[in-house]
């Protein structure tokens, strides 16, 4: 009777230690990818529970395995974004100045009713009130009320690399966005880290190294 019992102690502080490794986010809202390595553990993890006959070493073996791919990706995945675009995908806009598009919840397969759930919990009763909403990567639904400011910041340069739709969505050009930049004193955008716009002419700069 002890052998299992310390057998599955082993597997939970083991499996503790590997979701810990995949960092905090895990215990909040998870990306499709970390999902899935968080439901494979659980089933990899449960297999020598039940089978005493299956050596320790063949459900731990797996866990590891798997966190290490996750990390590995993870760190991967900042470096190239495209990767990061199909691990994660991107914020998709649902409504706009209390307007529905229509096309980006049909591309989310998420009905009206499904909205109206999401911002009656985020404290949001009139479709009218709202300024802004979109469905994040996590799939959670981020609210700006009519009263909240101005408008959504788009992120136009991240670690260096400019987005373009980021810039078509704001309605700017890569020559109005070079102007900026050269306004804050950077050449190019390899010179910047974060650099984000709305439409009410509002930005947030950062330098490299600041």
């Amino acid at each position: 009777m002890l052998i299992p019992f310390f057998r599955t102690l082993i597997l939970y502080f083991c499996i503790i230690v590997a979701v810990r490794l995949m960092g905090k986010r895990q215990v909040g809202e998870m990306q499709p990818g970390e999902l899935v390595v968080t439901i494979l553990v659980s089933a990899v993890a449960s297999v020598p529970m039940q089978d005493m006959d299956i050596p320790l070493a063949h459900g731990l073996v797996p866990v590891f395995t798997l966190i290490a791919a996750e990390v590995l990706v993870s760190a991967l995945s900042l470096k190239w974004e495209p990767l990061r675009r199909l691990l994660s995908g991107r914020p998709v806009a649902v409504v706009r100045e209390g307007k529905v598009d229509r096309e980006a919840l049909k591309s989310l397969r998420m009905s009206l009713d499904d909205l109206l759930e999401d911002l009656r919990l985020a404290g949001v009763f009139d479709l009218r009130k709202v300024a802004f909403a979109q469905v994040e990567t996590n799939g959670r639904l981020s609210v700006l009320p009519t009263d909240g400011g101005p408008g959504p910041f788009y992120l136009l340069v991240a670690d260096g690399r400019p987005d373009p739709k980021a810039l078509a969505r704001l309605g700017k050009t890569a020559d109005w966005l070079g102007s900026v930049l050269r306004a804050y004193g950077a050449a190019d955008c390899r010179e910047v880290f974060l650099f984000c716009a709305d439409r009410a002419g509002n930005m947030i700069f950062l330098r490299k190294g600041e």
